[in-house]
């Protein structure tokens, strides 16, 4: 359910409580809330002589449904904060309780009925909590993993190579990795590798907040964040990156300790991931269909393999010019990210900020076995010709294509102004 409001929830929770006394065979004669989730607690605890145990499931969905739209979700956070307050008025007859969700909102604003609820999503001892180990798959899934690598026609290890790059990668301690339990299941069940995450939705609310925050560098490279970036946060308050780690679209690839300050290295988990990521991202952004893309695609290739700077510009334009006027960025990351989602949604291998011995080239892709090595410069007062120009000194002084010599690779300038893109392609 939406819940629309709090009072939808509201009566969406009594008769969950309602339900479950039938089930229990015990009769509830309170009439708020609160008081009617306690009754059923105590006539249970009463009727079996055991103390109840109580299992929650995405406690925090009639927040996150609405996440954009403060009045329902502050309501709909109140609801659940006076539901919640029932289990410390009730400690006495409960034994244990577990509460799974998306997100970690502060224990004030959701538990402060509960007596000091344990946090244990970085907890060590729970590093696999959630999904598959290595070891896990290989020991349960043996015969599954053959009928696949025969449906493949690829041997037993190859197989395990790639349900790894799809599917793993998840790890709450940056030590022990864990595979996706959902796609690792359907991918067994269907025998073919597909992105079943994105069939499983990604979450409207996480595309509209990445828009309004206008940020990429989260999607385009790794990140450090310390810890209470990834700790809470609050409905008036959300931090994208804290959001797209709790919603499991960023993991914690390491943790450094830094002269006693924890810092944690985030990254997307796997392809499955980044792939549903950056698709609804791109769609996001620019609208573009998948016939679109594909069509985008072939001029990509056609017009980088012959060097054609009007064809590449066309291809640029009908990318860029696509997005709105708040969505544009005004400095060079910003476009260097979006070309770098772009490329990776085109299928074309490709790496941001690649060191070299005298600095780090912005973009450096392939096609074809063709090295591309990319600079890109954006200024609101020079012409786009100028920065051009300035591209192409700063790849010749910095030397960047020391490391590619031997591929012959071509040098890619692009140059971006609030109104005019510009490219062109050279041999130095």
């Amino acid at each position: 359910m939406a819940y629309k409001n709090s009072d939808e929830l509201e009566v969406s929770l009594l008769g969950f409580l309602d339900d479950i006394s039938e089930d229990f065979e015990v009769e509830l004669k309170r009439k708020t809330l609160p008081q009617r989730f306690g009754e059923l607690i105590k006539k249970i605890n009463k009727k079996f002589k055991q103390k109840v145990v109580i299992l929650i499931d995405e406690y925090d969905k009639p927040i996150i449904d609405h996440i954009t739209n403060f009045k329902i979700a502050n309501n709909n956070r109140k609801t659940l904060n006076n539901f919640f307050q029932s289990l410390k008025a009730n400690d006495e007859f409960l034994k244990f309780i577990f509460i799974t969700g998306i997100s970690k909102f502060s224990s004030t604003s959701i538990f402060s009925g509960l007596n000091n609820p344990d946090d244990i999503t970085l907890d060590k001892d729970y590093a696999t909590i959630c999904g598959y180990t290595h070891k896990e798959l290989e020991e349960y899934f043996k015969e599954h993993i053959e009928n696949l690598a025969n449906e493949e026609s690829l041997n037993y290890k190859e197989t395990l190579t790639k349900i790894e790059y799809f599917y793993d990668g998840y790890t709450w301690d940056g030590k022990t990795k864990v595979y996706n339990p959902f796609s690792t299941l359907l991918l067994f069940k269907k025998r073919e590798f597909s992105n079943y995450w994105f069939s499983s939705g990604t979450p409207t609310f996480l595309m509209e907040i990445l828009k309004k925050e206008n940020t990429l560098k989260p999607i385009v490279e790794p990140i450090v964040v310390s810890k209470n970036v990834l700790d809470t946060f609050e409905i008036e308050d959300i931090h994208p990156i804290t959001l797209l780690f709790q919603t499991g679209y960023l993991t914690i690839k390491e943790i450094k300790n830094n002269y006693g300050a924890m810092e944690y290295i985030l990254d997307i988990p796997n392809y499955e991931v980044r792939e549903s990521l950056i698709r609804r991202l791109v769609n996001a952004y620019t609208n573009l269909s998948t016939e679109n893309l594909k069509e985008i695609k072939n001029k990509t290739y056609t017009s980088i393999l012959n060097k054609d700077s009007k064809g590449f510009i066309d291809v640029l334009e009908s990318i860029y010019h696509r997005l709105s006027y708040p969505l544009k960025g005004d400095d060079e990351k910003y476009y260097h990210g979006i070309l770098l989602v772009v490329l990776y949604l085109l299928g074309i291998e490709s790496q941001g900020e690649v060191t070299t011995y005298s600095g780090r080239a912005d973009i450096i892709f392939k096609i074809k076995d063709k090295t591309i090595i990319t600079e890109i410069k954006y200024s609101s007062t020079k012409s786009t010709k100028t920065l051009i120009k300035e591209a192409f000194k700063q790849i010749k002084e910095k030397k960047y294509y020391t490391r590619y010599k031997d591929e012959n690779p071509t040098y890619l300038a692009l140059a971006f102004s609030r109104n005019d893109i510009n490219c062109e392609f050279k041999e130095i």
